[in-house]
């Protein structure tokens, strides 16, 4: 009876260890499938990283590149800019190992520079030229606004300008952005971006659409200077606004406009259709053949991962390139270190 007793217990502890020992095993199953998932995560993880970062290295090999090509075409051109140089061709697209780099340069001097509007060492005759021009290059992009096109104008001006006060009964700044339902200071500064326009009175959703990539910025730059060689016929509408004139002449302009750009911008202003122009004196100064700012948009592919960079290159006289401005991913504007910059020779 006794030895009976003794072999049910013997069993009931064999049990139990069997049981104990499927539980730990089964536990070590699920840690063991844990650790392999999270090592499998951080692999993937690691891929990622890797695979952004060579884009990131493929996109600033693009912004040197360009570097070189702006200053070498510059240094044989003899600092005159126009479309028919390779800078200016679209559709750029470079293979490189397991992955892509496209490009696009833009000319800034071709467009309308937002800060220009503003400019403290310039007299208020000329701030009014660049406002109307402002004002006829809306007008002639036909932009609709429950504002009026000059009360846009003044705003920008005053976002631009270092006071908070209105320069217009009607305009805003200071106290009345602090007032908003949603209150923030007016930046009393230069923009860094196209898309701060949005912060300022009257620039709305259904303005900046309109608006799109017609306008630029140039960081902590006023320049208010247009390559002729470089604004392009579909485009039009800027140049009408600077010489206030109608579109059938500015064709007439364009179509005379040489292959390869006037060399000298006195040749521009030879041209017989400038001579007969009434009150063209007032945009004199404000004509070139050659470009200091450019824009560069790349897209750096490495296999499934794209890398987003814009950077503004200023081109100086000496035909040294600087890289004056950064964004990466489309989103956040980042200032360039300088002392990361090297003339490129």
């Amino acid at each position: 009876m006794h030895l009976k007793k003794q072999t049910k217990r013997k069993q009931k502890q064999g049990g139990l260890a069997l049981i104990t020992v499927m539980l730990v095993i089964s536990l070590c199953v699920v840690l063991a499938s844990e650790m392999m998932s999270l090592q499998s995560y951080q692999i993937k993880r690691v891929s990622n990283l890797f695979e952004r970062q060579q884009a990131y290295w493929y996109a600033m090999g693009s912004e040197h590149f360009v570097k070189g090509l702006l200053s070498g075409i510059a240094e044989t051109d003899k600092g005159v800019i126009n479309l028919s140089q390779s800078w200016a061709m679209e559709g750029m697209s470079f293979p490189v190992d397991n992955g892509l780099i496209e490009g696009e340069i833009i000319d800034l001097n071709s467009c309308f520079n937002l800060n220009s509007l503003y400019d403290k060492s310039v007299d208020k005759d000329q701030l009014k030229f660049r406002k109307d021009v402002f004002v006829r290059y809306l007008e002639n992009l036909d932009i609709s606004s429950e504002l009026s096109l000059d009360d846009l104008a003044n705003n920008l001006y005053d976002w631009l300008d270092p006071d908070d006060y209105a320069t217009e009964a009607a305009g805003y700044d200071g106290d009345m952005y602090a007032s908003l339902a949603f209150p923030y200071l007016s930046g009393n500064s230069p923009l860094a971006h196209e898309n701060e326009l949005r912060v300022i009175y009257g620039f709305d959703v259904v303005v900046m659409a309109q608006l799109q990539r017609r306008f630029c910025v140039i960081p902590q730059s006023s320049s208010f200077e247009f390559n002729i060689n470089t604004m392009k016929k579909d485009e039009s509408e800027l140049l009408r606004a600077i010489l206030n004139i109608d579109e059938a002449k500015i064709e007439s302009i364009l179509e005379q406009r040489p292959e390869e750009g006037f060399t000298d911008i006195n040749d521009f202003w030879a041209l017989s259709e400038m001579k007969n122009i009434k009150g063209v004196t007032a945009a004199n100064n404000y004509f070139t053949v050659k470009s200091k700012f450019f824009k560069l948009i790349t897209n750096a592919y490495y296999n499934d991962m794209k890398f987003a960079l814009t950077s503004v290159i200023q081109l100086d006289d000496k035909y040294n390139t600087y890289v004056i401005g950064r964004r990466f991913g489309g989103k956040v504007e980042r200032e360039a270190n300088p002392e990361d910059e090297q003339p490129t020779n």
